[in-house]
């Protein structure tokens, strides 16, 4: 497990405080949580506590903030998004910036479909020329085998 930076403890404490007090406030009992999100018992009875130490590493848990969260009706996903999970900065994907990235390259699509047809075409020839060129050379198509037949007077 990568140990967490002060600041992390920090919002992972003031977190779960928050988790925990909602919780008791709702009645909800720890083992309900466990069977709604799928946290082992052991992963949640450490955040409630603050045994940071026993946790895994800090992407997991921001996702078990987030299912617990949603689990007592508040919202796991911006809750998550308190808890930092590294020092850089947030990022966030842009759709647009990537495809102006792209080339805009238009192929029709009769292209490739021309492309096939000739390769199949030029495939098919070799393979019949090349069944009728052994048996061309081997016997003549229209020769009539010659016996000498003797005839008799």
């Amino acid at each position: 497990m990568k140990p967490l930076t002060q600041a992390q403890a920090e919002q992972l404490q003031e977190i779960t405080q928050h988790l925990l007090r909602v919780r008791e406030e709702k009645s909800i009992t720890i083992e309900e949580i466990a069977i709604h999100t799928n946290i082992r018992l052991s992963i949640l009875k450490a955040l409630d506590a603050g045994d940071f130490q026993a946790l895994p590493e800090p992407i997991y848990v921001q996702g078990f903030i987030r299912r617990y969260g949603e689990v007592i009706g508040l919202d796991g996903q911006a809750l998550a998004h308190t808890f930092k999970i590294n020092d850089f900065p947030e990022y966030s994907y842009n759709e647009s910036q990537d495809s102006a990235k792209k080339l805009n390259i238009h192929i029709p699509l009769i292209v490739p479909y021309a492309l096939l047809l000739v390769l199949a075409s030029v495939g098919l020839i070799y393979i019949l020329n090349s069944k009728l060129t052994p048996e061309s050379q081997a016997q003549p198509q229209n020769a009539v085998p010659t016996q000498d037949t003797k005839t008799k007077p």
